[in-house]
């Protein structure tokens, strides 16, 4: 101690090694200099942003508690109900589980039992039985998708979520189905063209963050792998709130999603929802075989339904991976068709860059595809 003491500078005040003279070192206390102030606050705001990432980071590697038990909840108040019967606007099942009949008998004596259950009915009329549970945690969800052969070793599909619906592409990008803040948000289509029961997009487009954890549409980037994934599992399950749906996979394949990133023109997946015409159909299913990472002989027409199943890809920054399936037609058999691998699958300009590839040099999307046949 005697050399330390001989070494320190003049003036030089020995630290308080106490509790509090560490905690009076770390936060703002009386008698501090402005500078010293600032230093305290700057360093305690710095390890708040640094816990705070690191719990994002965290949350997005392997989840929260939270997130995997709302998951389960969710699927299970789905797949236990009833999914053969429809939804009576005018049936007694279809209203409020609180309200009583004294809540559906007015002073009016001409009215029908029928005229006020029908005013308290909060299902859309036609919807199905199987999604009243999730309609009363929230009245945004317009379908569920999931794709039941894709499982982990237990046999759980890794894609089973409700499909949310809102007046915007932003909201369920960072909120839940419950309405509370999160990083991996829910499963939602496209707002521009709103499905009822009346009506809905030719191409629904649905949206899906890439958890680290596995959740979500994590493990759509499966199918870029190999044949026998997609082969494996071909199908997908989208059902609207009205109808259940089963879809085959014709497309997947990853794209920029800024022009810079492409020496030909950007496709925007995203912006396509419906075929007006047959050159509308034709621009977008061209696109999508010039990029697709399989060939198979599933027949296409702009008269069958859609879904685009979107995510992020992370060979680049800024990739989307996409997965397209057409419904099944009434009696069609899905396992009979085949898929083989593309070698010519196109890729964003900026992927071969890089990674020190040669960037093909070709036309584009063939768009002479539905060439009508000459009059003999």
């Amino acid at each position: 101690m005697a050399m330390l003491n001989e070494v320190r500078p003049a003036g030089t005040q020995e630290r308080d090694r106490s509790f509090k003279g560490r905690v009076k070192e770390l936060i703002p206390w009386k008698g501090d200099s402005i500078k010293e102030i600032i230093r305290k606050v700057v360093y305690i705001g710095s390890v708040c942003a640094l816990i705070y990432c690191g719990y994002t980071v965290y949350e997005y590697q392997f989840g929260t508690v939270d997130m995997y038990e709302d998951q389960q909840y969710l699927s299970n108040l789905y797949h236990s109900s009833d999914t053969s019967e429809e939804t009576d606007s005018t049936d007694n099942s279809a209203v409020m589980s609180d309200v009583t009949v004294d809540d559906v008998i007015t002073t009016d004596d001409t009215s029908t039992d029928s005229d006020a259950t029908a005013t308290v009915s909060k299902y859309p009329e036609g919807m199905l039985s199987s999604f009243e549970a999730i309609y009363d945690i929230n009245s945004d969800v317009i379908g569920w998708l999931s794709i039941d052969t894709l499982t982990d070793d237990d046999g759980n599909a890794y894609i089973d979520y409700p499909v949310m619906q809102t007046t915007d592409n932003d909201y369920y990008l960072t909120h839940d189905v419950f309405g509370s803040e999160t990083t991996y948000g829910a499963l939602f289509a496209d707002y521009n063209v709103k499905i009822t029961a009346d009506s809905h997009p030719r191409n629904t487009i649905i949206y899906g963050h890439s958890m680290a954890s596995g959740t979500y549409f994590r493990h759509l980037l499966d199918y870029k792998n190999s044949v026998s994934t997609v082969s494996n599992n071909r199908v997908i399950t989208y059902s609207t709130l009205y109808e259940e749906n089963q879809y085959i996979i014709i497309a997947c394949f990853i794209i920029g999603i800024y022009e810079y990133q492409d020496d030909n023109p950007l496709f925007l997946y995203h912006t396509i929802y419906d075929f007006d015409t047959i050159e509308d159909f034709d621009y977008w299913y061209q696109n999508i075989l010039y990029r697709n990472y399989y060939t198979t002989d599933i027949e296409c027409t702009m008269e069958d339904e859609y879904i685009t199943l979107s995510t992020c890809s992370y060979e680049i920054s800024d990739l989307r991976c996409v997965i397209v399936a057409r419904k099944l037609r009434d009696g069609e058999d899905p396992s009979v068709y085949t898929y083989k691998s593309n070698p010519n699958a196109r890729k964003p300009a900026a992927y071969y860059i890089a990674y020190n590839m040669s960037v093909p040099d070709d036309d584009g999307p063939d768009y002479q595809y539905y060439k009508e046949e000459d009059d003999d």
